[in-house]
């Protein structure tokens, strides 16, 4: 370099520290600008750790905190739960109060009542009976009549008379047993409440033309008597039931008004 020159330059770098210590101060600024950023990124990570973990905190402890789930009983929640009857799980239809009583007499002599034999209608209700081997015993017939208050019970020899009664509990009651003809057999009994305005009519007949034994009815007078004088079996039949049309022969009938 030129004298002029050298002269020129020289009071450019007055004031500069020397040409070795600032090249040590730019390492020493680099390496304070690394510890700095070193710093800020392991801060960054220690907070983010610690986010992390305050949210895990907290959603362990809502979880924890949270009341189990439960299956209420309430009527509504049943209803609601319960699935609709079956066909086949309908309510059996109601038991027939007159067979109820009659059955029970019939099996007590080793008798059956034939399956779907029953015949009934407005007042009145007929049975099949049959023996162990299936051979028909006849039938058991009853029947309930509107009365007038003043009513009394037939006698066969004289229209115009009254029987006298005989009781049992809260029932009078007549007996027209007749078997006389092997042909027609039959046990009846007439009974009503006393006072009452409603009379019942039970009636067993054997098989016809069958021979003396399955002639015989299938019930004893005694036990005629005993459902006709049974209040279930009043009871059995409808207030409004009363046997006019279709109604049984009887073989002592029952007028009414």
């Amino acid at each position: 370099m030129s004298g002029p020159l050298n002269r020129l330059l020289e009071h450019v770098l007055e004031g500069e520290p020397e040409v070795g210590d600032e090249v040590d101060a730019i390492f020493r600024r680099a390496a304070r600008l690394r510890r700095r950023r070193t710093q800020a990124v392991l801060l960054a990570g220690v907070g983010t750790a610690g986010l992390i973990v305050a949210l895990g905190y907290l959603l362990t402890a809502t979880l924890l905190n949270s009341p189990p789930a439960t299956v209420s009983t309430g009527t509504a929640d049943v209803v609601a739960a319960t699935p609709p009857p079956l066909p086949s799980e309908a309510p059996a239809p109601a038991r027939d109060g007159v067979l109820a009583v009659v059955e029970p007499l019939v099996k007590g002599r080793q008798l059956e009542i034939v399956p779907a034999s029953e015949r009934r209608g407005d007042g009145w209700r007929e049975y099949g009976v049959a023996d162990a081997q299936g051979r028909s015993r006849g039938t058991i017939q009853v029947a309930v009549f509107d009365v007038r208050k003043n009513w009394c019970f037939p006698v066969a020899a004289d229209p115009d008379a009254c029987a006298r009664t005989d009781h049992a509990g809260g029932m009078e009651y007549v007996r027209y047993d007749d078997v006389s003809d092997a042909d027609r057999q039959v046990r009846q009994t007439i009974a009503r409440r006393i006072d009452g305005r409603r009379a019942l009519a039970v009636l067993a007949a054997g098989a016809q033309n069958a021979g003396a034994q399955r002639g015989k009815p299938a019930l004893t007078g005694a036990q005629v008597e005993q459902v006709a004088t049974d209040e279930r079996v009043l009871d059995a039949f409808g207030k409004a039931e009363n046997c006019d049309d279709g109604c049984p022969a009887f073989a002592t009938p029952v007028e009414g008004d």
